[in-house]
């Protein structure tokens, strides 16, 4: 039975290795179609992001929610990400927000949002339903 799951595995293996170039070859023409929309497409996520940004800071405003509160942070934290790759597209090369800096503002969007989704109020259960 090893022999037999050896063996698979190292065909499957082999193909996978042989099978990367071509793989990657198939999808350079959805990769160049989508660099023609690049500049529309982030300006659209921006927009979007200060929508619902404002949504979440009016439904706080509304609710006085901590949990609410932590959602708009996450949005305002994605709207200056996205406001930051927007600068970088129209007045830098490219390299002005690297790979590093927009995992910071995604690292600070998640926490946001992990501990809005576990926030509970003080003297509550963590999983009590809610009235």
């Amino acid at each position: 039975m090893k022999k037999i799951l050896v063996s698979i595995f190292v065909v499957l293996f082999s193909l996978s290795v042989f099978a990367q170039d071509y793989l990657w070859d198939s999808l350079r023409p959805a990769a160049d179609f989508a660099v023609g929309f690049d500049a529309p497409v982030k300006i659209i996520v921006f927009l979007l992001s200060i929508a619902i940004f404002f949504i979440s800071a009016l439904a706080y405003e509304k609710s006085k929610s901590k949990r609410i509160l932590l959602v708009a942070i996450a949005f305002l934290f994605f709207t200056l990400k996205w406001l930051v790759k927007l600068l970088d597209l129209f007045y830098s090369p490219g390299y002005f927000l690297s790979d590093s800096s927009e995992n910071i503002f995604e690292l600070i969007i998640l926490v946001s949002l992990l501990i809005a989704l576990f926030y509970k109020k003080p003297g509550s259960k963590l999983f009590a339903k809610g009235k």
